[in-house]
């Protein structure tokens, strides 16, 4: 028995990576791609590189490890047989909360010597629509395959 729970809980945090890492990338690709689309001018993306580019790095490499973290958590919430929903929730809280604090901390670090609170508009509203988003999205869907992985094996 105790077996299976570790195979569950790898294949856990592998459904967590599959379906978050290569979503995830794409979308922070695509959000910080949009200031150039829309506007057609590098400038802005020059700017925000100058400000947030540490940043950015350090919210990747904190994203690919707080999958990991969140993927296990959302194993034990539903083997404690919390709501999906609600597992889902704590699943996108965790990741966000991961990435978003990294993110605003090298923004603070990186750019002290200047008013930098402002800086942190950004990170917080991004926080809260990520939150509100991935819980209903691709949170639901990672809890969704962990819960349908927990029972296939279960059943076996």
């Amino acid at each position: 028995m105790e077996r299976l729970r570790k195979k569950i809980l790898l294949e856990s945090i592998l459904i967590s990576y599959l379906i978050g890492l290569p979503i995830g990338l794409i979308t922070i690709l695509i959000v910080f791609s949009i200031p150039v689309t829309i506007t057609g001018d590098g400038i802005i993306t020059i700017l925000i590189i100058e400000i947030y580019g540490k940043a950015i790095i350090g919210l990747i490499l904190s994203f690919i490890i707080a999958l990991g973290f969140a993927g296990r958590n959302a194993y034990e919430n539903l083997l404690n047989e919390n709501t999906l929903i609600k597992t889902s929730f704590k699943y996108s809280l965790k990741v966000n909360l991961i990435i978003w604090s990294v993110f605003m901390i090298i923004t603070l670090f990186d750019n002290f010597k200047i008013e930098s609170l402002s800086y942190l508009i950004f990170p917080i509203i991004a926080f809260i629509i990520c939150v509100l988003l991935t819980t209903y999205t691709i949170g639901l869907l990672i809890c969704f395959m962990i819960k349908k992985k927990i029972r296939l094996l279960i059943n076996d």
